[in-house]
C-alpha cells in the first residue's frame, strides 16, 4: 500500500518515543526509513536498544502514523509543497550540526538552503521606528557586499516582519519559519508579505499541514530559526522574549550572536544590553562590524592564485586531514569555522579539536568570531 519513501521517512519522524537521535541511528543502520517498518520486536531491539516496553509502544502506532505520512505527502503534491528529510541534498545542512534539529520539513518557494550566507534577524513584536530602521539599514548594506545573502526570520510582528520586508525590498532572498502549518499562515496580517516571499525566498515549517500555531510550537520554531543560520543579530528585545530564546540556542549551537545595543532605559532594548553585559552576544552597530567579525569583508580580496602554489614549507608534513584543513584556510585567508566545515565536509564539533590541535602547533589562529586563519 504504501510505496513512497518519503511517506516512510515522515513516518518515521511521527513515531512516538523514538527521538530524533534514534531516528538517526535506524536510518544510519538500515539504510532507508521504510526498512524499519518491516522488522520485528526483535531485530529493532537489536538495532537500537531500546526497552521491550518503547518497542512495543512504537511498532503499535504503525499502522497509524503510515496513514498520517500517507496523508500528509498527498497534501504535498496537491499544494505543491515540498518535504524534506534530513538525508536529502536539499535539506538545510546547518541544521545537521544541531543534535534536536528536525528531521522533515515542509517548504514552499524557491531557495537553496545549502549555497548562501544565512544571517536570522529576530527581535521584539512592539518594535520602534528606530528598530525597524536598524533591520532595513542592516539588510540593504550587507546587500551590497553579500551577493548570495539570505535573511531569515519567523514571520511574526515586529522586528521579524520588518526583516522579511527589508529583504524583499533590496531584493534579496528571505525565508520565513512558521510555527503553523501551511493551512494557516501565521498571523494572516502577514499573508501578503509571506505570498511575496514564495517568489523570492521561501517559507518552511517542521509542522504539519493542519498544525495550529500553538504556544510549544513557536519555541521549536525558534530553533529552526537559529539552527539554519551562519549569524544571528537580535535588534530590540525587551528583558524577556523569543528573540532571547532564540540567542540562547543558537548560542548552544555554536553560532554567533550579535546585538544592536540600546539605551539604558529602552525596554524593548533591555534584553539586547543583557546579552552583551553577559557575553552572550557581539555588539555590532552596523552591517560592516557583523561583515568583520564573520570574515566576510574578506571575500572582496581573495587571492586568485591557487593555494597550491603557495602553501607553507609545513604543509606537507601534515596529515592528509590536516592538509585540507589548512589548504581551505589559506585559499580562503580567513574562513568561518561553518563555512570551513562546508568547504572539507567535516562536523564543526570533529573540527573544532583538529583546529585547537593546529592552534597549538602554531598553525592556525583563531580569530572573533570563529573565524580561522594561518599563523
Amino acid at each position: 500500500m504504501y510505496e513512497n519513501e518519503k511517506m516512510y521517512q515522515l513516518a518515521l519522524t511521527l513515531l512516538k518515543g523514538v527521538g530524533p537521535v534514534n531516528a538517526k541511528n535506524l536510518v544510519n543502520c538500515l539504510g532507508n526509513a521504510k526498512h524499519l517498518f518491516t522488522l520485528t520486536k526483535q531485530e529493532i531491539a537489536h538495532l537500537s536498544g531500546l526497552s521491550s516496553a518503547a518497542i512495543s509502544s512504537i511498532t503499535n502506532q504503525y499502522s497509524a502514523v503510515l496513514k498520517k505520512a500517507e496523508k500528509e505527502i498527498l497534501l504535498c503534491q496537491e499544494k505543491n509543497i515540498t518535504p524534506l528529510f534530513y538525508t536529502d541534498a536539499a535539506f538545510p545542512k546547518r541544521l545537521h550540526e544541531c543534535i534536536d534539529a528536525p528531521l522533515f520539513l515542509f517548504s514552499k518557494g524557491h531557495v537553496d538552503f545549502n549555497n548562501a550566507k544565512f544571517v536570522s534577524i529576530v527581535g521584539t513584536r512592539q518594535a520602534t521606528n528606530y528598530g525597524k530602521e536598524q533591520c532595513l539599514q542592516l539588510v540593504t548594506d550587507l546587500a551590497k557586499t553579500i551577493p548570495n545573502l539570505v535573511i531569515v526570520s519567523g514571520l511574526a510582528y515586529g522586528i521579524d516582519i520588518a526583516a522579511h520586508k527589508a529583504a524583499l525590498q533590496c531584493n534579496v532572498p528571505t525565508i520565513g519559519v512558521m510555527a503553523s502549518g501551511f493551512h494557516r499562515i501565521y498571523p494572516t496580517a502577514h499573508i501578503p508579505i509571506a505570498m511575496e516571499m514564495l517568489q523570492q525566498g521561501g517559507i518552511i515549517t517542521e509542522q504539519l499541514y493542519y498544525d495550529e500555531a500553538l504556544k510549544p510550537n513557536f519555541i521549536k520554531r525558534n530553533r529552526i530559526i537559529a539552527g539554519m543560520c551562519d549569524a544571528l543579530v537580535v535588534v530590540e528585545s525587551a528583558a524577556k522574549g523569543g528573540a532571547l530564546v532564540t540567542a540562547s540556542i543558537a548560542g548552544t549551537y555554536n553560532k554567533d550572536v550579535f546585538v544592536f545595543p540600546g539605551r539604558c532605559n529602552d525596554t524593548v532594548s533591555a534584553g539586547c544590553n543583557a546579552l552583551i553585559k553577559h557575553n552572550k552576544a557581539a555588539l555590532i552597530e552596523n552591517a560592516a562590524d557583523l561583515m568583520y567579525y564573520m570574515g566576510w569583508d574578506s571575500q572582496a580580496t581573495r587571492p586568485s592564485s591557487t593555494p597550491s602554489a603557495q602553501l607553507p614549507a609545513f604543509f606537507q608534513e601534515l596529515n592528509p586531514i590536516d592538509q585540507k584543513i589548512v589548504s581551505c584556510i589559506f585559499e580562503e585567508k580567513i574562513l568561518h569555522i561553518d563555512d570551513l566545515s562546508n568547504k572539507t565536509q567535516i562536523q564543526v564539533e570533529d573540527l573544532l579539536p583538529m583546529l585547537l590541535l593546529l592552534e597549538f602547533q602554531n598553525i592556525v589562529v583563531c580569530l572573533p568570531g570563529n573565524r580561522y586563519k594561518l599563523k
